[in-house]
């Protein structure tokens, strides 16, 4: 548990710093202090290693808030809290990861729903008649929020961008409730 916490905190160290297709699983074990045949005792590629933190990411977050919290007030604060990381892995990412990347974020967002947690947004995406699609619309709109404080140089935890943020993820949450 030890060394894949360590391998966490390096590759989110190191995204903090750079855009994923600049991380190297070299520089990973550099950064935890472990040796490179350790890393694959834990994980296939860097994108495994991506997708355990994303996760983690996720359920801190939901583990922190109330099951009756809004969905787009979760969302602001994970958009939020992973500002520099979601710029590396969405949007400056530009060596062609971003699919990848993106594919990533919208899996964790489709197994966290599936696992029956109570966000609204993990309960939209479950009860979608296309759970997959309605996984892809959420982390479009979150890299589409994240384009937006790259181009405006905002910080996406100040609290005035986190009103807006949660008003603009607020509104688009309610479409599905309003089409007919």
């Amino acid at each position: 548990m030890r060394t894949e916490l360590d391998l966490q905190r390096a590759m989110y160290q190191l995204l903090e710093e750079r855009s994923m297709s600049q991380i190297t699983v070299e520089q990973i074990c550099t950064r935890a202090l472990i040796h490179r045949s350790s890393f694959y005792r834990y994980y296939t590629d860097k994108f495994d290693l991506l997708t355990q933190l994303v996760m983690r990411a996720i359920e801190d977050l939901l583990a922190a808030e109330q099951a009756n919290a809004a969905g787009s007030g979760v969302m602001a604060r994970f958009i939020g809290t992973h500002t520099q990381i979601l710029r590396h892995l969405l949007v400056t990412n530009t060596e062609g990861d971003n699919n990848r990347s993106q594919q990533v974020v919208n899996a964790c967002f489709l197994a966290i729903a599936q696992t029956g947690a109570h966000d609204h947004v993990f309960v939209m995406i479950r009860k979608a008649a296309q759970p997959d699609l309605t996984a892809y619309l959420v982390s479009g709109a979150i890299t589409s929020i994240v384009q937006w404080l790259n181009s405006e140089r905002l910080d996406g935890a100040s609290p005035e961008t986190q009103a807006a943020i949660q008003t603009t993820l607020a509104t688009f949450f309610s479409l599905e409730q309003h089409s007919v």
